[in-house]
């Protein structure tokens, strides 16, 4: 909601505007620093970021002690430090991982260590120590602010309106072009949706700041030493670690009887992440352009689909086998009660995996006799309904709080699109996000010479677990997208509940209309999307994998001299 109170610099008119400023625009800023000895470069006191954080932050809700990196898409036989905001693109850029580890005299200890892959800590670090980097070398950063609202100012101009979240100040700056990297914005099952506020209910992607004062209140709540019971939803990378969290936290708790974890997953069993070599190579740049090459929508799909065991709804072979040993060995502490007819131990917390569980509905319930004062009582229990996916049978369970590591969806920057006028340009300006879906610039020319394009395609582009980069957008969230199609303003006629977004190799979106000179479109300003179109480019593109080579194309595109493409 915009203040009363306006900011409007008519005089500044910036080359770039970035909305977020996460791991994917740094690598822009980066690119673009290494870039201004070249006759084309923009000049940095023209490049702007907007990002809704006070400060760089990436994962800090799962910086969990111990926890390594996520990104599991690198051959066994490579090192995924490698894979950072610049080496595959330019090994010689300051901002690269072995850049870091020198200037912080720490690069002969990491080659000691064993190990080349980085702890979260330590590479959320990195990437802080480099948005300082291009900061210092004239990158502008607005932090704290949130991007409501984007407009078509005419004369190849974008409005760009933020609000301050600190004053409220609303801002409007002007811009040639724009790039759009939102990140991922927490996803809640929809059994939760609505009852997402209740501070019982959490999402892993805020959980290491959540949990303390979390477990603090369920302890107040309780009677004296009283077990708690928490359920973890989710069935990949960042709900195991959850889960081992959690055992050890409680583990800690004293109680008179025994805390219980429970582990809600939808399929058969806990899967481990492919993490092969030739699986892997699904994850090399080139294979961007072979993606993005394919004939049409049905052969991508087709692609992620065999891959999707690489990074969604997974969990690391070692976080498997620590888990396993957990289980095991609470079966070994059961077994010897039973047959020694001896006490069991009830200090560490009792974890059960529920398998082929999907939940069905959750609702916040009041324990009968306790006070029921304000919105957040002390007394409520989250009650979830589940069924077996299998048997079908129905069971209820209470719990005193709901960890959900249900994973990001990577639609929000949509709604700033659709809302605005320019929308318009690109065919989706009276399109609801939820109909609009990304489409390769090669089904562009197969649409424009068919009178209807393909009308189904399934995909929202959302995760099952948090492995992909949380949101460090400025842009506000929106429902989860489930794409349509349409290509022109023909086919917003026919249809006005579905379109395609055409997008191009080098992640530009392409205007669809045709009022420039020569047929052209009349749109000038270069809107660029990053992060959020898995769907045409592949599975590395919401992943580390590929920033600085994607911050590359990108650059390049935009210092390429304005053309009607």
């Amino acid at each position: 909601m915009a203040s009363s109170t306006q900011v409007f610099d008519r005089e500044q008119i910036y080359d770039v505007i970035g909305l977020g400023f996460g791991p994917s625009n740094l690598a822009i800023a980066g690119a673009m620093v290494e870039n201004t000895s070249s006759a084309e470069h923009i000049p940095l006191d023209k490049v702007l970021f907007i990002e809704k954080h006070d400060e760089f932050k990436w994962h800090p809700g799962m910086l969990l002690p111990g926890a390594s990196m996520q990104i599991r898409q690198v051959s066994l036989l490579a090192a995924i430090f490698l894979k950072d905001l610049a080496t595959l693109r330019s090994p010689q850029s300051p901002i690269t991982f072995v850049s870091y580890l020198h200037s912080q005299n720490r690069l002969i200890d990491f080659i000691n260590r064993g190990s080349t892959i980085p702890s979260r800590k330590e590479y959320s670090d990195y990437l802080s120590w480099a948005a300082r980097y291009v900061q210092d070398k004239g990158i502008g950063i607005a932090y704290g602010e949130e991007v409501v609202a984007l407009a078509d100012a005419d004369e190849g101009i974008v409005e760009v309106h933020s609000r301050n979240l600190t004053t409220g100040l609303h801002v409007i700056r002007r811009t040639k072009n724009l790039i759009i990297s939102p990140g991922g914005s927490p996803r809640m099952p929809d059994s939760m949706e609505g009852l997402k506020s209740n501070s019982r209910i959490v999402h892993s992607s805020a959980y290491l700041w959540s949990i303390a004062p979390l477990v603090k209140m369920l302890v107040a709540s309780k009677s004296a030493l009283e077990p708690l019971r928490i359920a973890v939803l989710g069935s990949g990378q960042s709900a195991a670690e959850v889960l081992l969290d959690l055992h050890s936290r409680l583990s800690a708790l004293p109680t008179t009887g025994r805390h219980e974890l429970d582990m809600i997953v939808r399929q058969g069993s806990l899967k481990p992440s492919d993490d092969s070599p030739f699986a892997n190579e699904v994850f090399n740049p080139a294979s961007t352009g072979a993606m993005f090459g394919l004939p049409d929508a049905s052969a991508r799909r087709a692609v992620r689909a065999e891959y999707k065991g690489t990074n969604y709804g997974v969990v690391s072979p070692s976080t498997l086998e620590s888990l396993y040993e957990l289980i095991y060995d609470q079966k070994l502490e059961d077994d010897i009660a039973r047959r020694t007819n001896s006490m069991r131990d009830t200090s560490a917390p009792y974890v059960t995996i529920r398998p082929n569980t999907n939940v069905v509905s959750a609702q916040i319930n009041v324990v009968p006799g306790s006070p029921t004062e304000g919105p957040q009582s002390t007394a409520e229990l989250i009650s979830i309904t589940y069924q077996h996916n299998l048997s079908r049978q129905v069971s209820e369970k209470a719990y005193d709080a709901v960890i959900c590591a249900t994973g990001y969806e990577r639609q929000t920057w949509l709604r700033l699109l659709t809302a605005s006028n320019i929308g318009k340009h690109f065919g989706v300006e009276t399109i609801a996000p939820a109909g609009v879906r990304l489409a390769a610039e090669s089904e562009k020319v197969q649409d424009e010479e068919l009178e209807l394009p393909e009308l189904t395609f399934d995909s929202t582009n959302t995760t099952t677990d948090g492995a992909s980069t949380p949101s460090t957008a400025s842009v506000p969230s929106t429902p989860p997208t489930s794409p349509g199609t349409s290509s022109s303003l023909l086919m917003q006629e026919k249809s006005s509940t579905s379109s395609k977004l055409y997008i191009s190799r080098n992640y530009r979106l392409i205007p669809v209309s045709k009022e420039g000179p020569l047929g052209g479109s009349a749109f000038k300003p270069r809107i660029y999307v990053q992060g959020c179109e898995e769907e045409t480019h592949g599975l590395s593109d919401t992943l580390l994998s590929v920033l600085g080579v994607r911050a590359g194309e990108v650059v390049a595109d935009l210092y390429q001299p304005e053309n009607n493409a």
